[in-house]
């Protein structure tokens, strides 16, 4: 499936970039500046570009990080320690130690001019840097705090969180196409747990309940170092998060390509999120060419209520997604300032009407009330008579992928889903 290609992709991506490849367009010939917190550090041997990677003498950058640092000529051991975090590289080895845990690196310690030379992205991250690198300057950005604009203001972190929890459902589908397993996360609305197409990346996370009523006592005793929620859902408990661990909070819970820049900006991810993007406005712009003509197709997106009404949703999720494929909405449904609108007399059905109708009723879990409804207004006279249910172009669509989840990773598989119903 092309989520499931397109994770896997992502989390390599993520290990790449965390153990010290830049982009291969740096060239081993020009000059590679380290700027530490906006001061441009100096070495006696010059970082190098070998192979793709950014080496620098490690001694100086983690004696400027306020780092020990030891050297095992026995063992050719290198150890790096800085608070919490302790980091042991062996020359000429590409395994290393992280707080005890081994990981592999894509580029090796190496001695230069008898100064050992180590990967720069691995040994700031490692440490708990944020790491930027521009290759049209050959400059390595590496900051020790980072201050996070919120929705419900600022937030200051002191190091790249590493124990994240996750309290919107948008949130954890984001958090894992960066490649980042949250040690938290509120459950999903349906498919509890977790939805299928995230269950296999979510083992050994903390079910925290209900995306509107987390279950603080547990945020509490995992011990994060950074909460994510939304101002939407979490607004009246900002304060009581924010004594646990550095809280940000994003405006709503569908406006998911904002969302995951913030995310990614808090996790040190931003190269994973610009690749993920690019290849999103990639598809757009295919999208749109396939189409042609067939962008004046209005489309129209409705919901059936388990308490017996009908709705049509004018932005939301799956309507900003529409929205950004240039697909046009009836006119009856273009209601400004609204995201979504009831409809609650069968003599209005006809505001349902579109060329093509997508239908975000959900027939999962115990939502049967729902699916009463829905069959209770399809029997309706009228329903018959809409130009989408003549021309058979109604589609009942998957309502996690489609509404629910509200997530990166799902946006694709949206996007996949009209490829199929627009027959491109």
């Amino acid at each position: 499936m092309f989520k499931s290609m397109f994770r896997s992709a992502a989390i390599v991506l993520s290990f790449i970039l965390a153990f010290g490849i830049v982009p291969l367009t740096a060239s081993a010939a020009g000059t590679v500046k380290v700027v530490l917190d906006g001061k441009e550090i100096s070495f006696g041997v010059a970082p190098q570009v070998i192979n793709g990677r950014t080496m620098v003498p490690y001694r100086v950058l983690a004696e400027k990080l306020g780092a020990k640092v030891g050297w095992d000529d026995k063992t050719k051991k290198i150890t790096v320690a800085k608070g919490t975090s302790n980091v042991v590289l062996t020359l000429k080895s590409n395994k290393a130690t992280v707080n005890g845990q081994t990981v592999t690196l894509d580029a090796v310690p190496v001695v230069k001019n008898d100064t050992t030379l180590v990967p720069l992205r691995f040994l700031g991250e490692s440490l708990g840097l944020w790491v930027k690198w521009s290759s049209s300057s050959n400059t390595a950005t590496l900051a020790s705090q980072k201050t996070i604009t919120h929705a419900m203001g600022q937030t200051t972190l002191n190091a790249v969180p590493k124990k994240v929890v996750v309290l919107f459902n948008g949130m954890v589908d984001i958090s894992l196409t960066l490649g980042v397993k949250p040690a938290g996360a509120v459950e999903s609305w349906v498919q509890q747990p977790w939805y299928h197409y995230l269950r296999a990346d979510m083992g050994g996370v903390r079910n925290l309940g209900d995306e509107n009523q987390p279950n603080m006592e547990a945020i509490v005793a995992l011990k994060p170092d950074l909460i994510i929620g939304s101002k939407l859902r979490h607004e009246k408990i900002y304060g009581q998060l924010s004594k646990i661990a550095p809280t940000i909070m994003t405006t709503d819970v569908f406006s998911w390509k904002t969302n995951m820049q913030m995310a990614a900006e808090a996790l040190n991810k931003e190269d994973v999120a610009i690749a993920f993007l690019e290849k999103w406005n990639k598809r757009v712009a295919d999208f749109k060419s396939k189409m042609g003509g067939k962008l004046k197709t209005e489309v129209s997106i409705i919901r059936f209520q388990p308490d017996g009404t009908a709705r049509f949703y004018v932005t939301g999720y799956a309507g900003t997604i529409l929205q950004e494929l240039g697909l046009s909405r009836p006119k009856a449904q273009q209601v400004e300032g609204k995201t979504v609108v009831g409809v609650t007399s069968k003599e209005q059905i006809p505001l349902l009407d579109g060329d093509v109708i997508f239908d975000i009723t959900s027939d999962l879990g115990s939502d049967e009330e729902s699916f009463k409804s829905q069959q209770d207004w399809q029997s309706n006279p009228l329903w018959s008579n809409l130009k989408g249910v003549k021309n058979g172009k109604y589609y009942k669509v998957n309502d996690v992928t489609w509404n629910m989840s509200g997530g990166a990773t799902s946006a694709m598989m949206m996007l996949d889903d009209l490829y199929f119903y627009f027959d491109l």
